[in-house]
């Protein structure tokens, strides 16, 4: 089957493209003090191969202004709408981001000796699986409130569904898809990657039963996360090397989660499935047959990435510094307290069976690279698969994909040592 580009560009319904609709509504409570409300609204429509997704973007708050300590209060929230032509299921979602802002005062004692409030940061994560628990690690042990940051993790179920949340830039930084990352920038999106931390392919091919080797794999139905996702680009190069052309032998299916890949699989609306984390081990369990681990292809690949925009990373380079710091004490601290990591990951799974929990910690902890930086040649991998679709791949330059600055000044910190030493 055909693979189409998915389009990554935000397309504005003609009501919408007026930018915001927005109204203020001053009025005056006891005493004198001025209020102000407003609320904003705007709608966007986002498609892809097999699906597409209406999103509702909606912000409400208040300013209070004339009192001792002028303070604004702002909620925001998305719903979104999508639309799987190939599964036929209809998801809903909503995304809720509030932040609370204290503004200037009148009363420059009233705070004073008061601990700096920390600063917001809105991130995201695609599918819940054991390679980005580094990222939920370090948000359960207050790692980032260490370093000055309230970061919210907002679930976003795919990689792909994550990206487009970045390029709309409702997520200010997000664990997501390499391969989506540099190929968005290749077709004009503001991103970049700033971590990688394992270097890699962690997947695994699961088949029915009766499939006893990679060949059978032809003319049946294979699902991964989302079209141009991690899985997809993973198991096309898999296919390949096993001599099957992804595009004509096997038809391949975006599903969703590994957890729906699973259930798709149990139910057999496919005969096989690109899983990772603790869907690989559910799979074991229900009887389905290992076809090949996707490690065993020896290619560099930048695996559980973290991404951002070139603009957020301008505007705030010293916050993302900081961002990455306590990422990487996360990793570190994740690689030595199995008890505490398997905790996070029950959590963030929704998994509570100890085998599992084992198995997908096991099956990655050694993988983690203690400086999270991607290859050159990890890059390089991206680009020449995406050169027979995406032509401006093929002279493109791989370190113009990635913020090595603050990377390599953590490096030439002693950070990293300095960790190992503890």
């Amino acid at each position: 089957m055909k693979r189409s580009q998915v389009e990554l560009t935000k397309k504005r319904s003609p009501t919408s493209s007026l930018a915001w609709n927005r109204k203020f509504s001053p009025n005056t409570s006891e005493g004198g003090t001025e209020r102000r409300s407003f609320r904003q609204s705007s709608c966007s429509f986002v498609k892809g191969r097999g699906s597409f997704c209406v999103w509702v973007s909606f912000q409400a708050g208040a300013k209070i202004a004339d009192a001792p300590i002028s303070s604004a209060v702002l909620f925001r929230f998305r719903l979104v709408t999508e639309v799987n032509f190939v599964t036929g299921r209809v998801s809903f979602h909503i995304y809720i981001l509030t932040s609370v802002t204290i503004a200037a005062f009148c009363w420059g004692s009233v705070l004073a000796g008061q601990p700096k409030p920390l600063v917001k940061v809105v991130g995201g994560y695609g599918s819940a699986d054991g390679a980005i628990a580094p990222l939920w690690f370090a948000k359960e042990t207050r790692l980032f409130e260490k370093r000055g940051l309230d970061v919210e993790l907002v679930g976003m179920g795919t990689g792909s569904v994550s990206l487009r949340a970045l390029i709309a830039k409702d997520l200010e930084i997000a664990s997501l898809s390499g391969s989506g990352l540099v190929q968005a920038a290749l077709q004009g999106a503001d991103t970049v990657i700033l971590s990688a931390a394992i270097n890699g392919f962690i997947f695994k091919v699961f088949g029915a039963p009766e499939i006893t080797s990679p060949a059978q794999l032809k003319g049946k139905k294979l699902g991964v996360s989302r079209y141009g996702a991690t899985s997809d680009f993973a198991v096309r190069l898999a296919l390949k090397k096993w001599g099957l052309n992804p595009d004509r032998d096997v038809s391949i299916l975006q599903i969703g989660t590994s957890q729906d890949t699973v259930r798709a699989m149990q139910t057999k609306m496919l005969d096989a499935g690109v899983l990772s984390g603790t869907s690989s081990l559910v799979a074991r369990k229900a009887g389905f047959r290992e076809l090949g681990d996707l490690a065993e292809l020896g290619l560099h690949y930048p695996m559980a990435p973290i991404g951002t925009t070139k603009s957020y990373l301008q505007r705030n380079e010293g916050l993302v510094k900081e961002f990455m710091l306590a990422y990487i004490e996360g990793i570190h601290d994740y690689k030595r307290n199995k008890e505490a990591a398997l905790a996070v990951l029950k959590k963030y799974t929704r998994n509570n069976d100890r085998e599992v929990l084992e198995d997908s910690y096991t099956s990655s902890v050694g993988k983690y690279l203690p400086l999270p930086i991607p290859t050159v040649e990890g890059i390089r991998t991206i680009l020449a698969e995406l050169s027979s679709t995406v032509p401006s791949a093929k002279n493109a330059d791989p370190e113009q994909f990635v913020a090595y600055k603050i990377a390599r000044e953590i490096e030439a910190s002693g950070f990293v040592k300095r960790l190992d030493e503890k």
